[in-house]
Order: structure tokens, then C-alpha cells, then sequence
């Protein structure tokens, strides 16, 4: 059924360009029939509508588009996006880190937490630092 449909879809298109010559009650008959078919078809009647009135339009100038202010409002949609979700995820760590902190005082020794944390501070940043600037290199 789906290789009929293609070949009878190739057929409509001929057809809106005076390219088919075979028996259109055949055709017009799968149309009616078919859901797919009569779809596509009253997608093409439509797409071909709008595109015959576009060529009537004497002033092109209404239709253009500036594209780099366009490029440069989904970029900055883009970023507002990402920079919500850095936020966000930000957040979420630093709740997470503090809690884990405070359970780990109340239940342990609060030495072994200011040792953690001594080492965490002077090892951190020889692994952050690398990570940061191999986080550049890919942008």
C-alpha cells in the first residue's frame, strides 16, 4: 500500500504540472479513498496557492527577512535557555553539597569534614582548571 501511495503522490505532483498523461478516474478514485493521499494532495493545493500568490505580490520589499537578526534571537533564546539550566543545575548541586555536608556532621566527626575539605581545596582546582579550558577548546 505504502509503494502505491508514493507512486500515486509522484502522480499528483505530475499532475499540478501538467506532466501526467494516464487515466485520471483511477487516480481520483485511490484520492478518495486514501486519507494519506488526500492529504498530501490538499497540502500540495495549498502550498501551490501560496506560492501563486507570492508571485503576484508586486513589492517584494514587504517579504524580506532580516536573517541575522533572526540568527541573533535564537542565539540569544538559545543562551537564555542554557544559562537558566547552568542556574538551575547549579542550585541543585549546592543544595545537595550543603545537606550532604550537614548529614556528615551531625553522624561523623566534624574533623574528618575540615580535613575533606582541606583537601578539597587545594585539589580542586588542578582538576577544574583543565576541565575549564578543555570545555573552551571545544566551543
Amino acid at each position: 500500500m505504502k509503494r502505491e501511495c508514493s507512486q500515486i503522490k509522484n502522480k499528483i505532483i505530475d499532475m499540478y504540472y501538467n506532466e501526467f498523461t494516464d487515466d485520471n478516474a483511477t487516480l481520483n478514485s485511490h484520492i478518495q479513498n486514501c486519507s494519506a493521499c488526500s492529504t498530501f494532495r490538499k497540502k500540495l493545493e495549498l502550498s501551490l496557492n501560496y506560492m501563486d500568490t507570492l508571485d503576484t505580490i508586486s513589492d517584494i520589499r514587504e517579504l524580506q527577512i532580516n536573517i541575522t537578526e533572526l540568527i541573533e534571537r535564537a542565539n540569544e533564546l538559545k543562551n537564555k535557555r542554557k544559562n537558566k539550566l547552568e542556574l538551575l543545575l547549579f542550585i541543585t548541586t549546592s543544595l545537595i553539597f550543603s545537606l550532604s555536608s550537614i548529614l556528615f556532621v551531625v553522624n561523623l566527626d566534624i574533623k574528618l569534614l575540615v580535613y575533606i575539605q582541606i583537601f578539597l581545596y587545594f585539589n580542586l582546582p588542578l582538576v577544574l582548571i583543565p576541565l575549564y579550558k578543555l570545555r573552551l577548546s571545544r566551543r
